[in-house]
């Protein structure tokens, strides 16, 4: 891939929906050059009533009608919680290596599986070459 340079891109913060129900979060219309997916990665944001005792775990999915994706599904960052309440967001990108094409929509659903009680919502993004 000499001389592709890389692009990011995400979704808008999105309410997450009770447990076990897959939400979209958004569609990412990658870059017009794009080659390749490089990175996933997909954090949950804590609502103003979430606990240090209430954790949060999910699965990230990905599907799209203009690539071959199936099966695509990663797991959900868990953000870390100060003693203040707030969240602190460190996303971890997970290295892909999935073939793309320009303009591709890539469709990006969040499943919480543990009790959504603290208003959470979700995010996820790409790391793309192209």
């Amino acid at each position: 891939m000499a001389n592709n340079q890389t692009y990011g891109d995400c979704t808008v913060a999105t309410a997450l929906g009770t447990t076990g129900v897959e939400t979209l979060m958004g569609v990412i219309t990658l870059t017009a050059k794009a080659v390749a997916i490089i990175g996933i990665w997909a954090t949950a944001i804590g609502g103003a009533t979430l606990t240090t005792g209430q954790p949060v775990s999910g699965i990230v999915r990905l599907d799209s009608p203009d690539i071959n994706l199936a099966p695509c599904k990663w797991p959900l960052d868990i953000f870390n919680i100060l003693t203040s309440g707030a969240a602190a967001l460190q996303p971890h990108i997970i290295p892909v290596q999935i073939p793309a094409k320009g303009l591709a929509n890539i469709s990006c659903y969040i499943t919480i599986d543990l009790t959504n009680t603290a208003a959470l919502k979700g995010r996820v993004g790409l790391v793309i070459a192209g």
